[in-house]
């Protein structure tokens, strides 16, 4: 298994900063975003499908920035642990993280058995009754 080496660094860094800078640029674009009210300001009747279609492109506008903030944090955290020295270890047991897996997802903070356990926890499966 090839794993994180500081031969890496320079790379794995610039991978986490320009994620953090496209993160960054994304949630700017969704502050930019008129609400659904400003829309209809001018507007005598409202039409029902409208203001449905506005309040769901609103709550997906709401859960995109949710998911980009939780993702700035883990790209900041990453950060955080390459300036420790701690990066390309998992959080949870200790052993080194696939560079492939880095590679993929510089932000990775478990290796794949670790990850998977954390996936199974948050959801899991529908058992059969």
């Amino acid at each position: 298994m090839d794993t994180y080496d500081i031969k890496n660094a320079s790379h794995i860094a610039q991978l986490l900063s320009q994620r953090e800078q496209e993160i960054r640029t994304e949630l700017r674009a969704l502050d930019n975003i008129p609400s659904a009210v400003d829309g209809m300001a001018g507007h005598e009747v409202l039409d029902f499908k409208d203001v449905a279609v506005e309040e769901t492109l609103a709550r997906l506008d709401r859960a995109n920035a949710y998911r980009l903030a939780s993702e700035l944090s883990q790209v900041m955290s990453a950060q955080r642990r390459m300036a420790e020295h701690h990066y390309g270890n998992c959080l949870d047991c200790g052993d080194l993280i696939d560079m492939r897996r880095l590679l993929a997802l510089p932000a990775s903070s478990y290796c794949a058995a670790c990850q998977t356990m954390h996936e199974h926890e948050k959801f899991p499966r529908h058992q059969a009754l």
